[in-house]
């Protein structure tokens, strides 16, 4: 039926359902981008210091995100494409043996798979 033969009403609720469509759409967008933190064209690697003992670790399962990739990084350059969650000594950090430090940021690459890297950055706090 062409939009000249629609009542009032009816025109009313056809930009009322285009407009409900547009805005669920946006929500559905921002919820599926709600734990991207940045983007980079540097490598991946670049985010910070590898940590070998905390690598080890999170390989074991030992050293990880709680939930993997609640807030992440997406490195987008030529060289050293990926993806990093970041966690925090109390938040998003499962650490049962205790060796996370307050003040430092994690970067987990491939978490809880068997070549999981660990990069460290910021700096400690001071007790």
């Amino acid at each position: 039926m062409p939009l000249k033969q629609l009542t009032p009403l009816s025109k009313i609720l056809c930009v009322s359902a285009v407009c409900a469509g547009f805005f669920m759409a946006s929500v559905l967008m921002a919820d599926a981008r709600a734990g991207q933190y940045a983007t980079s064209k540097s490598p991946y690697w670049r985010v910070g210091d590898i940590n070998k003992d905390l690598s080890n670790l999170c390989q074991k399962r030992l050293f990880n995100q709680v939930r993997k990739l609640n807030l992440h990084i997406g490195y987008l350059g030529n060289v050293g494409k990926g993806v990093t969650g970041v966690a925090k000594k109390y938040w998003n950090l499962k650490d049962p043996t205790n060796v996370g430090v307050p003040g430092l940021t994690y970067h987990f690459y491939n978490d809880g798979h068997s070549n999981c890297k660990v990069y460290s950055a910021g700096k400690p706090e001071k007790r």
